[in-house]
């Protein structure tokens, strides 16, 4: 159905919306939107109108995704207007519409035929691909047909369907089927391939793995009888190998044994020695030695306390200092500043006298013979500083203020004075109106120089493309084109099957009769060579010898038995140059010489016998093959002569029926282009009278308006756009004449009012102003000045009290500082007083001097407190160490006694000599103790078994038997080598033919090579055929479409190139027909051999030619396009609005875009009325 209006209720960006496409009188739409501005939500809400709005859709950032609405007025086949509206929901949410009021409408329901005329039977991804074309798909379409390298079906498939890539689909699934079966060879890597190459290899194993029970039981008893062999010899070379070990063992035990005996008699020798403790040794000598370190520490203790005791008594302190320390300090620490404090005083005194000058002198310049502090009286306080400051600041301000608008008052008065003298004169309105009206009449002719060159140059190329097709048709002009009388295809149809028919049965006959010509010189060959050889007997030729021989004796018995004929007269007449009897024993001869020549040569025989019929066949068939060519070489010259007379009542010429189709489809072509011409002349004088209508009226209103117009410009067809170009600057000097003027005249009203304003403010400002003055009057008296004084003489008065004012608190300060200064002072002596009283000292006459000393007195007599507590602190030390020393005395000399005690001696100095021979002792125990561990873990064997074996044995004869047992260990392994390697032999030979695993593995690995070989077969299966049937698809698309499409698309594809390419043309004569441009020249150009935006264009013309073929089946479906000329020049992008306008001339056309200038494109290249724009 055909959209009318689009009602965007709340989609997107968009609230209630609405586009309307019924406005104009074309179907070719140009929708702008800036960025931002909604026109992707705007695309989206036209399918989604159609086929619902998605679940998850992007389009809710404004709105929420219950309140999403969309509605649309539409037009049905028969012309009437049907409203719709779709919500956001599940189940149905496709509503009826209202058409007047535009809301839903419940009573309307909507039925499944209005919803598949909506859709138009399809889905949403066959409406966008088959109705909708971005910028995107339109330079995809075009890489693919630069890619395909022209092939005509899938060019056309592609543009008719909307779909992409046929091609690559068809080499995908081809590539896809052969990776599971190839038909070469050598082409293992496919999956059925290989599982029947696995499939063959597992069947052969698994016929080699069968094998005899007889050859199993001979290997299995070999295998055995060597498995017995190899454990005797395992069992010998075991016993032998424990006598080893035994050896090795009594070898090994020898010498501990003996090293046993010595440990113990050495044990015996020190039986009297006490067992001391291991570090008895190391505990002597630290007692010792921290007997004597405890003598030198007792010694240095009481040198030291004899020191500390000396130095003691030497000390002198005072102690009422160190107790009065912290007002000694405070008192030290105030008189350090007490003389920058008499200094201070000093300079406050100068600073006060200098003040009180300084203050007589200011209030003498204000009033004489005043006081200070009745001038400071009248100083205002706070509050009322802050309203005379705001007085004064308001008359400063005000007073400016009135200047300005007085200022500004005079600059109106004059500026309205020169408005009104300058007050244009402007044109008539309706001369005017009548001037655009026939402008932008003359602009919708568009560029008619462009069109007059275009159809000029298009009925030269249609001229001289139908004289070439009247002299390829070889007629002389357009009247004997038209005078002929065409036949029908089916009568030409006829003819030539019935001429192909005779073509074909005269073809078979000559054929068979060349065949039967070389069979039947073959087979005369071949009889010659057979009788070449000798003499042949047939069955025919023994026949005949044997018939032969039985007349003979025929006419025998006739004559000599019967006496019936005479025996002369028989034989003359039997054979005239022997006697009867002769000629029968000759012909008795003869057939039995033949009947044993027949047994000899059968094979000969038999090969002539039949050699000889087949000649007579094939001469037979030869002359039927004769007649047949007879007759149908006069049904073939019937067939022409009819032919002949049917052509000629029609006055066609002498043609095959072939010939003769397409000469009469190229008079038909011929009869096309002679229509289009006049369809061109026809538009150029149709052209050229509008121009001409056109010139004339501008011409005569620009006359109206008093302008100048060049007579020639008039009745010349370039000189339209200068009779524009004058009509529109005039109209431009008028427009902004006009605008001019409204601006004068809302510049005078804006500047009365501004008057009118200024004359307010300044009627309130000079109110406020003497408001403010009247207060400043009533502080003047206070102030000390005259009546009327100026405002800078009130700031000036305020200032110099200010000064005033400061300079008497500056004096006041200083008084203050001097005062206090003077109490610290005071302070400071009756301090010095109080400490001397503490030191039970009289009062200092100095203070400096006191303090001075007091500070020394204090240094020494903390120093010496300090060096007291040192001393004491040493002396505490050293006390503590004598008493240490002492105690660690005492007990070292304790431990040297008990060691005495253990070791058994009276004094330490025997300690020494016993503890050596302990370690002895300790040294012998050790060892005893680690050879008998090594005995237990060489032997497990005990000690009295051991040596009962080594009773008459040495070193010497342990050696030599384990020699010889070691050289019989040696022979052993290698007969046991031998015995594994023939028993091993035998198991492999047994394995290699015990079948059981062998044949299962290569059974189940048949099975899993035919498992996927079968599993394979189903998907490859669908591959082939889905190849197949998408090829047979491709073939019969283009043999059905190629002829209407290809022409169709011709037609858009010559505009879109402004004419460069005349037309499209299939070429065939390579394997695959292929798509080809046919320049004006008529050279043909391959579609490889395009730029990218021809290829683009080509693919927007096999789009709209498919769609144009299939309008029928989806009627006033709109064909939407999402800035497809993104890329386009002006130049090409009004080219291919000028196609697309034809397209719309059946069908509605939608143009999105965010480019504004296309708008003046399509103006110039289709005018007003050949479009119609909207924006969002």
């Amino acid at each position: 159905m055909k959209l009318v209006r689009l009602l965007l209720q709340a989609f997107g960006p968009f609230t209630n919306k609405v586009v309307d496409f019924s406005t104009g009188s074309t179907n070719l739409h140009l929708i702008y939107g800036p960025n931002e501005a909604g026109k992707s939500s705007a695309l989206r809400a036209m399918t989604d109108l159609r086929f619902g709005i998605p679940v998850r859709s992007s389009d809710v950032f404004v709105h929420a995704a219950s309140d999403l609405s969309i509605g649309g007025v539409f037009l049905n086949q028969s012309g009437q207007r049907i409203g719709l509206v779709r919500r956001k929901g599940k189940g149905v949410t496709l509503a009826r519409l209202n058409v007047e009021t535009e809301q839903p409408d419940t009573s309307l329901a909507v039925e499944g035929a209005l919803e598949r005329e909506l859709t138009g039977g399809l889905e949403r991804s066959e409406f966008e691909a088959m109705f909708g074309l971005n910028h995107a798909r339109l330079r995809e379409g075009g890489k693919l047909l630069l890619a395909g390298e022209g092939d005509l079906g899938s060019a056309l498939f592609e543009a008719s369907a909307g779909t992409r890539g046929i091609l690559a689909l068809l080499a995908a699934l081809d590539v896809d089927a052969k990776k599971l079966y190839s038909p070469h060879g050598r082409a293992q890597n496919a999956v059925m391939n290989e599982a029947r190459r696995q499939l063959e290899e597992q069947r052969q194993a698994w016929r080699q793995a069968q094998t005899k029970p007889a050859d199993w039981q001979a290997l299995n008893r070999a295998h055995e009888s060597a498995r017995t062999a190899l454990d005797e010899v395992t069992q010998a070379l075991e016993t032998l190998r424990r006598g080893e070990n035994e050896l090795t063992e009594l070898r090994t035990v020898e010498p501990l044994l003996r090293e046993h005996d010595r440990l113990v008699a050495e044990l015996r020798s020190l039986a009297g020695i006490p067992d001391l403790a291991e570090n008895a040794r190391e505990e002597r000598l630290k007692a010792e030695q921290a007997l004597a370190r405890a003598e030198q520490d007792r010694k240095e203790a009481e040198h030291e306390l004899e020191q500390c005791a000396t130095a003691l008594a030497v000390l002198v302190l005072e102690p009422l200092l160190l107790q009065h320390a912290d007002a000694i300090e405070r008192l030290v620490s105030e008189a350090s500043a007490a003389a920058h404090h008499r200094v201070e005083i000093q300079q406050q005194t100068v600073v006060i006298d200098r003040m009180t000058s300084t203050l007589e002198m200011r209030v003498g310049r204000i009033v004489l013979g005043r006081e200070v502090d009745e001038i400071l009286r009248a100083v205002p306080s706070d509050a009322d500083r802050g309203l005379l400051d705001t007085h004064l600041a308001q008359v400063s301000r005000l007073g400016d203020r009135l200047q300005e608008y007085q200022q500004r008052a005079d600059t109106l008065d004059e500026a309205m004075k020169l408005e009104v003298e300058a007050e244009p004169v402007l044109a008539d309105q309706t001369v005017r109106q009548a001037l655009a009206t026939t402008i932008r009449h003359a602009q919708s002719l568009g560029d008619v120089i462009r069109q007059r060159a275009d159809l000029d140059r298009q009925i030269r190329e249609l001229e001289g493309q139908f004289a070439l097709a009247l002299s390829d048709l070889s007629t002389d002009s357009e009247q004997a084109l038209r005078s002929a009388h065409p036949i029908l295809d089916a009568q030409i149809a006829f003819t030539k099957q019935e001429l192909s028919g005779v073509e074909d049965r005269q073809r078979a006959a000559r054929d068979e009769y060349q065949l039967v010509g070389r069979d039947l010189d073959e087979q005369r060959l071949r009889h010659r060579q057979l009788a070449a050889e000798g003499e042949v007997v047939t069955a025919d030729t023994l026949r005949l010898a044997r018939v032969r021989r039985d007349d003979a004796w025929a006419l025998i018995r006739q004559a000599y038995i019967e006496r019936s004929q005479d025996t002369e007269q028989s034989g003359h007449r039997f054979d005239a140059d022997r006697t009867l009897p002769d000629a029968f024993e000759a012909a008795e001869r003869e057939a039995d010489r033949q009947a044993d020549l027949l047994r000899a040569d059968a094979k000969r025989a038999a090969g002539f016998e039949e050699c000889s019929m087949r000649i007579e066949q094939m001469e037979a068939r030869r002359s039927e093959l004769e007649r047949q060519m007879d007759a149908l070489a006069a049904q073939y010259g019937e067939v022409l002569a009819r032919w002949g007379r049917q052509i000629g009542q029609a006055g066609l010429p002498d043609l095959a029926p072939e010939t003769l189709h397409e000469w009469q489809g190229r008079r038909q072509d011929a009869l096309q282009l002679a229509e289009r011409m006049e369809a061109l002349r026809t538009d150029r004088h149709r052209l050229l009278t509008q121009v001409a209508e056109s010139a004339s009226s501008i011409a005569e209103v620009l006359r109206t308006l008093g302008q100048s117009v060049d007579e020639k410009r008039v009745r010349d067809l370039q000189g339209l756009s200068s009779l524009i170009e004058q009509g529109l600057k005039w109209e431009k000097h008028t427009v902004q004449a006009e605008a001019e003027h409204s601006a004068r005249a809302r510049a005078t009203k804006q500047q009365q009012v501004e008057r009118d304003k200024l004359n307010r403010l300044l009627t309130e400002t000079k109110a406020e102003l003497e408001r403010h003055l009247s207060a400043l009057q009533e502080w003047q008296a206070r102030l000390y000045l005259p009546a009327n004084t100026t405002p800078e003489a009130v700031k000036a008065r305020l200032t110099e009290l200010d000064e005033l004012v400061r300079h008497h608190s500056t004096s006041s300060e200083a008084q203050q500082r001097k005062a206090h200064l003077q109490a610290i002072l005071d302070d400071l002596r009756k301090q010095g007083d109080r400490v001397a009283a503490l030191l039970s000292e009289s009062a200092p006459e100095d203070l400096d001097h006191f303090v001075d000393a007091l500070r020394k007195r204090l240094l020494v007599a903390r120093e010496s407190a300090q060096a007291r507590a040192v001393l004491i602190r040493d002396q505490t030390r050293a006390q503590e160490k004598k008493r240490l020393a002492e105690l660690a005395q005492s007990a070292q000399e304790a431990i040297c006694m008990q060691l005495c005690a253990v070791a058994g001696v009276p004094t330490i100095d025997q300690l020494p000599e016993l503890e050596e021979a302990a370690a002895r002792k300790r040294e012998a125990q050790r060892n005893l103790s680690l050879l008998q561990d090594q005995l237990a873990r060489a032997s497990s064997r005990s000690e009295e078994e051991l040596r009962t074996r080594l009773a008459s044995r040495d070193a010497f004869t342990l050696e030599s038997e384990r020699d010889r047992c070691r050289a019989e260990i040696e022979r052993r392994e290698h007969e046991q080598a031998s015995a594994r390697q023939a028993e091993e032999q035998a198991r492999r030979d047994l394995f290699a033919v015990d079948t059981s695993d062998r044949a299962a593995i290569a059974r189940e690995a048949m099975e899993s090579a035919a498992a996927r070989y079968r599993s394979a077969i189903r998907p490859w299966a669908r591959l082939r055929f889905a190849h197949t049937l998408l090829q047979e698809a491709l073939n019969r698309f283009r043999e059905q479409a190629q002829a209407p499409m290809v022409s169709a698309a011709s037609s858009f594809f010559s505009l879109m190139t402004g004419g460069a390419y005349e037309r499209l043309v299939t070429d065939e004569s390579e394997d695959r027909p292929v798509l080809c441009a046919q320049r004006t020249g008529g050279t043909r150009i391959r579609i490889e051999e395009m730029s990218e935006g021809t290829a683009d264009q080509l693919y927007l013309a096999l789009r709209l030619a498919a769609l144009e073929l299939r309008r029928s089946s989806h009627p006033q479906m709109p064909l939407v396009l999402d800035d497809a000329l993104i890329t386009s020049d002006d130049e090409r992008a009004a080219n291919i609005l000028r196609a697309l306008a034809q397209f719309a001339e059946n069908g509605q056309v939608m143009i999105f875009t965010h480019h504004r200038h296309l708008i003046d494109v399509a103006h110039s290249a289709l005018g007003d009325q050949g479009f119609v724009s909207h924006t969002l």
